[in-house]
């Protein structure tokens, strides 16, 4: 994107380039752009469902300089790593209060890892006007998802946002169980920001292979979502919902176990926060788990056994086996989808792959083939579910 000559410039991160981008493709509706110093000092935007009105406010000496010093119908370069991806007229500059704007983010002033986060990116003068971003990341998978929903004709659109570090068998359940009642299903897969052992294309590559194998993917839609700063605060829940809606979603499914959700019964019916949006149906589905009874996945709804029957699908406890480089049982997770993150965490663990592959694995077919690492992992499930002679 090119430059008007001598501009001044206003150097963000990619978090608050998709943040912009998001509002400025609609996605975030009813708000429509940034905040002026009318709407933040009311801590609400009227129009919005949540109290957190969207402002620009980045940190950083030069930064601030910059906005402090910046003249009406000025125009300001947006860059990103060195790169100019748009820029912003300026129409006014106000003073914040970092506290008030740490708790619409944050929900509270507790120094956690995340507020903390949050606090070191704010600055003391926020800038408002009219801005345009070019961000392909988010105007791609918005023209996709309508491509699909017009080559199939959907009517019922169900979104899951899926955190996908560990996709484990519940979260295949929640989407062939949504699969049943919907047109087309669209997956939102959380992309994080943060470190994690299980990064986002390893997540995308086990969702993709198990929706390839197990699943009728043609109706189903993948739309990566970064999680950015925005959704690290008790609007999560609401931002999310709005999104999908805005992308064209007609449904939106939530666990019941999901943080401020603000869930309760009223004459059996269940109610939570997001009856808030219209436009969109929420669904509030139970926790799936596997009860050593029924021999099944089940829900607290359908399943009379008591917990102490139950396996749960805790993504944190099954990390903790990936982390040691083990096979989680299959009960928690498919042998292939463990086969491609363990290769992946761990390649070229074993010295002599191919004799202690033919040395433990029987050959069925007599035939010596060349073997790779997801090839034993899934041959060395087997043997563990294999009973031995007594």
């Amino acid at each position: 994107m090119e430059s008007y000559a001598k501009n001044k410039q206003l150097h963000i991160d990619k978090e608050a380039l998709y943040s912009l981008a998001l509002v400025q493709e609609g996605l975030l509706y009813p708000t429509k752009g940034l905040a002026n110093k009318q709407i933040f000092q009311t801590m609400k935007d009227s129009d919005t469902y949540f109290s957190s009105p969207f402002v620009l406010n980045p940190s950083g000496k030069r930064n601030q300089e910059v906005i402090q010093s910046a003249q009406t119908n000025q125009i300001l370069d947006i860059v990103v790593e060195n790169h100019i991806v748009g820029y912003i007229q300026v129409e006014e500059v106000f003073t914040i209060n970092k506290q008030d704007r740490i708790k619409q983010l944050g929900g509270g002033t507790t120094q956690t890892q995340a507020i903390q986060k949050i606090q070191n990116r704010l600055g003391e003068y926020a800038i408002y006007g009219q801005y345009k971003v070019k961000c392909d990341d988010v105007k791609k998978p918005k023209q996709n998802l309508q491509d699909k929903i017009k080559q199939y004709q959907a009517k019922k659109i169900t979104a899951i946002i899926l955190d996908g570090s560990v996709f484990h068998r519940a979260y295949e359940k929640l989407i062939r169980d949504e699969l049943e009642s919907s047109d087309l299903v669209v997956i939102f897969l959380l992309k994080p920001y943060t470190d994690t052992i299980i990064d986002y294309e390893l997540r995308r590559k086990c969702l993709d292979f198990a929706l390839e194998h197990f699943l009728i993917n043609e109706r189903v839609c993948i739309i990566p979502l970064d999680d950015t700063y925005l959704f690290m605060s008790q609007n999560k829940i609401l931002l999310h919902a709005i999104i999908a809606k805005n992308y064209g979603c007609t449904h939106f499914v939530a666990n019941e176990a999901q943080p401020n959700l603000s869930m309760f019964y009223h004459k059996n019916i269940p109610h939570s926060i997001l009856d808030e949006i219209k436009g969109i149906q929420t669904k509030i589905k139970p926790n799936y788990a596997y009860c050593n009874v029924c021999k099944m996945l089940i829900n607290n709804i359908t399943c009379s056994h008591g917990h102490h029957h139950q396996i749960n699908y805790n993504t944190e406890s099954i990390l903790e086996f990936y982390q040691l480089g083990l096979l989680p049982p299959a009960i928690l997770v498919r042998p292939e989808i463990s086969a491609i993150i363990l290769s992946s965490l761990y390649p070229n663990r074993f010295s002599n792959l191919q004799k202690l592959y033919y040395d433990l694995v029987p050959l069925n077919d007599g035939i010596l083939t060349q073997k790779n690492e997801q090839d034993f992992y899934i041959e060395l499930m087997r043997l563990y579910q294999t009973s031995a002679l007594t």
